[in-house]
């Protein structure tokens, strides 16, 4: 009952704030944080499959309600249905806890209803059969002229399976670790279990990381020795790639407490990097750098699958401003009157975002601006239609479905027209 009590709250304060679960962990509801250490996960792990059921959800209460109840008692409901059929609960207890939580909600007079609804939806649902939960359609509109209606589809149903946990590793593999080496490079764990427990972990043999993540740093190739700035740089995984590579890093955020996140994972895994609080469009460093990754502010669209609530909190409104704030850093890295990039220095841009207005609309916009050019592209284990005729790369989650899928990213290597 605590749990699932807890779980309404993450779900509900997420819907109602307008944050995203990460930002509302940061500082959880006073019931979610009172839990044991057991009873959050599983509370976090209701409110997600919440998330990324939604869609399948709705579908089945739509034919059991005449209408549509208060939005309380309707994520009682929806939560309900989940842990019963998509994380196999027993129905007694999740049916009672959920009558128990309308009546503590204040709509006491719905209870009964929340129960024949439950108890009419308990037995004989083929859960798995429904349709893959459709993205909102500010969002599918924009896929669908991108990629097509196939691959939107696809999507749609990799963003229904609970992502694996890739690794990145600082150097050798752990004996003991259990996983699968990704073609690029990524340890992938299908049940990491409590990742504090794993072999390695507090030897600092390795960071979370999902594969798409791990791929800009490596287009920059050898950066040992070099001086690079990981723009926009929390939670840190590229800081501490470049550093295992042994690259000088600067890791530059404009926020603290992310930052501080960075600096914890630097002293686990012996790595070095200078870690830097300031505006990225207004901060000057005392030497400009060899090379530039910025991983720009986005809409994350294609982390879906590691956040099922962003389609609930985003709209098609947020994606001009980010637009505006991506061409500006952008402009500051290439421009040589920045003082940010040394001469033949090279810039990484990447965005965790399935839309190509934040990907290669941004790149060519930039090339145009600037005169500066794409270098060459060079990942293994990607799939052809990877490349783009651009020059850059897009990982999307329904590429290697057979082994789990990969967030979605778009990255590409630029060298100012200055440059050699």
């Amino acid at each position: 009952m605590a749990a699932r009590a807890a779980a309404l709250d993450l779900v509900t304060t997420v819907v109602t704030e307008q944050r995203s679960l990460s930002e509302v962990l940061a500082s959880p509801p006073a019931r979610f944080g009172a839990l044991p250490p057991e009873e959050r996960a599983r509370a976090q792990r209701l409110a997600l499959a919440g998330f990324r059921q939604i869609g399948r959800a709705d579908g089945y209460l739509k034919r059991a309600l005449r209408k549509t109840p208060p939005e309380p008692v309707l994520w009682v409901l929806r939560l309900a249905l989940i842990e019963m059929h998509a994380l196999g609960a027993p129905a007694h207890g999740v049916i009672n806890d959920a009558v128990a939580l309308t009546r503590a909600r204040g709509f006491a007079r719905l209870s009964g209803l929340v129960n024949a609804v439950l108890r009419q939806l308990a037995d004989g649902l083929d859960w798995a059969a429904g349709p893959a939960p459709r993205l909102p359609d500010w969002l599918r509109g924009r896929l669908q002229n991108a990629y097509g209606a196939q691959v939107t589809a696809s999507i749609e149903a990799a963003h229904l399976r609970p992502p694996p946990l890739d690794l990145t590793l600082k150097g050798a593999r752990p004996a003991g670790l259990a996983g699968a080496l990704l073609p690029t490079g990524s340890l992938r764990l299908d049940a990491p279990g409590q990742i504090t427990q794993l072999p390695g972990y507090a030897e600092g043999a390795f960071w979370v990381q999902d594969a798409a993540s791990a791929l800009p740093v490596q287009l920059l190739g050898d950066v040992a020795g070099l001086r690079v700035l990981d723009l926009c740089a929390a939670p840190g995984g590229k800081t501490m790639q470049l550093a295992a590579r042994g690259a000088q890093v600067t890791a530059l955020d404009l926020s603290a407490p992310r930052l501080q996140r960075l600096r914890e994972n630097l002293t686990r895994t012996g790595l070095a990097a200078e870690v830097v609080v300031a505006d990225a469009l207004g901060w000057r460093p005392a030497r400009a750098f060899d090379a530039i990754v910025l991983d720009a502010p986005c809409s994350a669209t294609g982390t879906i699958r590691r956040h099922p609530e962003l389609p609930l909190i985003r709209s098609g409104a947020d994606i001009k401003a980010l637009q505006g704030l991506q061409a500006q850093l952008l402009d500051r890295v290439l421009d040589p009157a920045q003082g940010l990039l040394a001469a033949g220095g090279r810039v990484v841009y990447c965005t965790c975002s399935l839309l190509p207005s934040e990907g290669e609309d941004q790149l060519a916009a930039a090339i145009a601006r600037h005169g500066a050019r794409v270098l060459p592209a060079t990942l293994p284990g990607l799939p052809p239609e990877a490349f783009l005729p651009c020059g850059g790369v897009r990982t999307r989650p329904d590429f290697w479905p057979e082994t789990g899928g990969m967030d979605g990213f778009f990255m590409a290597v630029i060298a100012p027209a200055s440059a050699p």
